[in-house]
């Protein structure tokens, strides 16, 4: 294969291709003539004309350039009509320019090109986010276009010390990925793992986010997020004056932060844009919530099948005599209608957005309400597994939302064997994963499981701001004071 740049070899590779254009460009009198090399689609058709043919056509200084070395030094220091023009001698960093949608000038005898920056891409408009809604805040989200979020990042961030260093993974699909980070703040250690991580990744095609989130997760069997996402360039930027790394992968739009523990993934953006005793509330509701959709179905399995006093007397006399007539057991009522639930669900999804909302209503009045009075399920199991299935949706991040669901099967089924024993023996397992895993150096569970009391002031309460003196040590190394004096940036 040819290692060299050379147009003949280029126009020979890309020969059956109709959306390649390879053709001849003749500079001057001198006999100079350069080889364009472009996408159609790709370029910008109006800044292509202004940039490479008007200014090769009408610059008179061309004309003295006797040799291609000339003239690509002329190109470079001005007479390129596009200010990221650059000189380029790597075959392959040639084709991926090109094949991102930049245009060259392919010169044979020097073996180089000069690139010109004239991408056109067909993008969507910068909107409101979908799922990180704010009543008072930025309405501002990621879209599919890389350098377009790391320009929202550069707005909010006007730092010296923000790096956004560009790598790609992908064989074929040579994706982009940027690697974002504040190098006063960030634990070295950890960005250059994760630099290697990415530059380690040996795939063919980067076509969904889970190829890049399976590598960069340490616990790969655990069912709980490790990485969380987000649409809100404002919760990045404020992540990463904390310390964290961003991931801005080209064609998604969102962007990863890193490491990620799980009360971060309990946060909201309202917690911020709230006085902070009503964030402070909704926080306490969504961890109240988390342990309903986790042990509610389960507790309700082992008290009405094994230890039936554990319930109140009327409790357990209304709940006994509305299964009187239910030819299943409690288990067997609950776990059936914990199924049901996710097919709605999947059933929701993947219907049209009209249609699947009917369904959805259809499913969950008219199919529950006929079963209840067929007597195949029980009311209290309608309301037991409702109150679950609601409470799991409250969670803000929907990958933690679905590793409650998986859980709470789980627990369910622990407690459809052993009663309380099962659940209980499920909780000390549950509570060993969580507090066995460990996010590049940092505890999962943390800060539930420091000691520093600085690192508790932002978890189920949110404390005022000006108590946030001070960034977690583990995730931002020595540069720790947040605000007031101290300060290792001023």
């Amino acid at each position: 294969m040819e290692n060299t740049i050379n147009s003949a070899w280029i126009k020979k590779l890309f020969e059956k291709s109709s959306d390649i254009t390879i053709r001849p460009i003749k500079i001057n009198q001198n006999n100079i003539t350069a080889h364009l090399f472009c996408v159609d689609g790709l370029v910008n058709q109006e800044l292509f004309d202004e940039a490479v043919l008007k200014s090769i056509k009408f610059d008179s200084y061309l004309a003295d350039c006797r040799t291609e070395r000339e003239t690509i030094d002329y190109l470079l220091e001005g007479g390129a009509y596009d200010a990221f023009t650059t000189e380029v001698s790597d075959y392959q960093k040639l084709l991926k320019n090109v094949l991102s949608g930049m245009a060259a000038l392919i010169f044979d005898a020097e073996k180089k090109a000069v690139v010109y920056d004239l991408r056109k891409f067909e993008k969507r408009s910068i909107q409101e986010p979908t799922e990180e809604n704010v009543m008072k805040g930025s309405k501002e989200s990621f879209i599919e276009v890389l350098r377009m979020n790391t320009a929202l990042i550069r707005r909010r961030l006007r730092s010296e010390y923000l790096v956004i260093e560009q790598l790609y993974a992908g064989r074929l699909s040579k994706t982009d990925i940027a690697l974002v980070y504040l190098s006063n703040i960030a634990n070295a250690n950890t960005v250059n793992k994760i630099r290697s991580i990415i530059k380690s990744i040996d795939i063919d095609n980067v076509s969904t986010p889970a190829f890049i989130e399976e590598y960069l997760v340490e616990n790969k069997l655990s069912i709980f997020p490790q990485i969380m996402y987000t649409q809100r360039p404002d919760r990045v930027s404020a992540n990463l004056s904390d310390g964290r790394i961003a991931l801005v992968v080209d064609g998604i739009p969102f962007v990863y932060i890193l490491p990620c523990q799980l009360p971060m993934l309990m946060q909201s953006p309202d917690d911020y844009a709230n006085h902070f005793l009503v964030g402070s509330s909704l926080r306490v509701i969504r961890y109240i919530s988390m342990i309903l959709t986790l042990f509610l179905p389960a507790f309700y399995i082992a008290a009405t099948t094994y230890q039936n006093q554990m319930l109140p007397v009327q409790l357990a006399l209304s709940t006994q005599a509305a299964k009187q007539n239910v030819p299943f057991s409690s288990a067997v009522e609950v776990l059936g209608l914990l199924i049901s639930f996710e097919i709605l669900i999947e059933a929701g999804l993947r219907l049209p957005q009209a249609v699947g909302t009917a369904m959805s209503i259809l499913g969950g009045l008219v199919v529950g309400q006929s079963a209840v009075a067929a007597n195949l399920i029980s009311p209290a199991v309608v309301v037991i597994v409702a109150l679950a299935g609601i409470s799991g949706f409250i969670m803000p991040n929907q990958d933690l939302s679905s590793g409650i669901r998986l859980t709470r099967f789980v627990m369910a089924l622990l407690a459809s064997f052993a009663g309380f024993f099962g659940l209980a023996a499920g909780l000390i397992l549950l509570v060993t994963h969580l507090c066995s895993l460990d996010n590049y150096g940092t505890a999962y569970m943390s800060p539930f499981v420091d000691v520093e009391e600085r690192n508790i002031k932002d978890t189920v309460f949110r404390f005022p701001v000006k108590y946030f003196i001070k960034r977690p040590e583990d995730v931002a190394g020595q540069n720790s004071i947040k605000q007031g004096t101290g300060r290792a940036d001023r």
